[in-house]
């Protein structure tokens, strides 16, 4: 998809582009492309579901703002910078694009639209964002989430998506990466890793003589999300076939793969989590599906539907070790980025290197894609740590990074959401007409403020 929307000024841009083979892209093309576009950024309802059910109930408001506020802020970040740092022409630097900024200049034409281009694109740097704010969940101000977003999405991921995406130096290396598992999931991941570390666990998260309770309070949303970014998926995957109704086998190919892959990847969590504590899981069952989705972007378009079935079985197989790692490690992580994301993302490409059909290890090409694969995802976790790290820092200098301590004590909601997620209008109101009911156990404080058991 990148040979149709980079675009260069001058006159060498045209005959690279006209050069390339037939099918070029249609007006069907950047139809399914827009398309793929609006679909991905319903998958930001899928993203909130699953971040909400993942934290506390005082706290779930809270997330879904961040998640949609990075929604927007990506947006409005990729037009004025973004776009051009990723799609622009980079005058032989190699580094980022520098025109395109702001819209200028952009072009609808036959060797490429880069409006349909824009709407796609942006919308899967909202999906990286929306990751991220999985790692700050519970912690992080406002102000802090918005600013890192506008550097993340308008910067640090733009100069990966130039490198990689927009077939700049690092694709051109050899590395390859389809729809983003290393670029967009292992970045995001690697991100989440370096916030929630920053941040520091929630209070008392790890305190053995805590009587406060951090479980996720919907195992019902994380599914209902995780269901909805399934369906999304097979459009942010299915977009990146340009061509679209001329490429069909392809475009079936990378459908099916990411179903195989997604299904397995549920299946086999869901089996692994009963056997390790001899109890069905929700939460496992949904996680294992995008962690296998995570793993499968790697290579869609270049695997059999039986080396899908082999992502998802090892995602599955991945996740739930990380995700018993982690915690005893005290990292704080209520959404499971590490895992899901930097976890699945760095096996994806991991596995690319052997089962790419016109590349891989076990087909005859050698390691010479092993090799490039590695590099890539290193230099990915060094660009990203350093920038996000040096960010926080500087948020954390200003003692604008964290929520204070009563904030947290009262959640998010309460402090500055204008109430908790759900209130009922009457629930006040009865409060006096039951005195002998079991409310009377409960503080004043709590009749009335949503509480709910497990809930603090």
């Amino acid at each position: 998809m990148g040979h149709l929307f980079r675009h260069q000024e001058g006159e060498t841009a045209v005959p690279s582009i006209a050069n390339i083979p037939a099918p070029q892209a249609s007006t069907i093309d950047y139809d399914w492309i827009l398309i793929s576009g609006f679909i991905i950024v319903l998958t930001q309802v899928g993203f909130a579901f699953i971040e909400a059910g993942s934290v506390r109930y005082k706290n779930s408001q809270s997330i879904v703002i961040k998640v949609i506020l990075g929604l927007f802020l990506t947006i409005l970040i990729w037009w004025l910078f973004g776009y051009g740092f990723s799609f622009g022409y980079d005058f032989q630097t190699n580094f980022l694009g520098g025109t395109k900024l702001g819209g200028a200049n952009w072009e609808a034409n036959q060797y490429g639209n880069d409006y349909t281009n824009f709407v796609f694109r942006a919308s899967g740097a909202a999906i990286a964002v929306s990751v991220l704010s999985g790692a700050a969940a519970e912690r992080m101000t406002f102000l802090a989430w918005s600013i890192l977003t506008i550097i993340y999405a308008g910067f640090i991921y733009a100069g990966l998506a130039h490198w990689t995406l927009a077939s700049g130096w690092l694709t051109t290396l050899g590395y390859k990466d389809f729809s983003g598992a290393g670029v967009v999931f292992f970045a995001a991941g690697v991100a989440g890793l370096v916030v929630t570390v920053l941040l520091k666990p929630r209070r008392f998260r790890f305190d053995p003589n805590t009587t406060l309770q951090f479980q996720r309070h919907s195992p019902i949303y994380i599914a209902f999300g995780s269901i909805l970014v399934f369906a999304g998926w097979l459009f942010y995957n299915g977009g990146i076939v340009a061509q679209g109704a001329n490429s069909k086998y392809t475009q079936g190919l990378v459908a099916v793969n990411t179903l195989v892959a997604g299904a397995t990847g549920g299946f086999f969590a869901f089996i692994i989590r009963y056997f390790q504590y001899e109890t069905t899981s929700l939460v496992a069952l949904s996680r294992g599906i995008i962690s296998a989705l995570v793993a499968v972007s790697a290579a869609t378009d270049d695997m059999k539907p039986w080396t899908a079935f082999i992502y998802g079985l090892l995602a599955a197989v991945f996740y739930s070790v990380l995700a018993k790692v982690i915690p005893k490690v005290h990292i704080d992580d209520p959404v499971e980025v590490v895992p899901v994301f930097l976890g699945n993302g760095f096996l994806g490409i991991f596995l690319s290197a052997f089962f790419d059909t016109k590349a891989g290890i076990i087909y005859g090409f050698g390691a010479k894609l092993l090799g490039m694969q590695l590099l890539g995802l290193l230099i990915i976790f060094v660009w990203v740590a350093f920038f996000v790290l040096i960010t926080l820092l500087i948020l954390k200098g200003f003692g604008v990074l964290r929520i204070d301590a009563e904030t947290e004590n009262v959640g998010i909601d309460k402090a500055h959401c204008l109430g908790e997620a759900l209130v009922f209008a009457n629930q006040v109101d009865e409060a006096p007409l039951i005195p002998q009911t079991e409310l009377v156990k409960l503080g004043n404080s709590q009749i009335g403020s949503g509480f709910r058991p497990g809930f603090r």
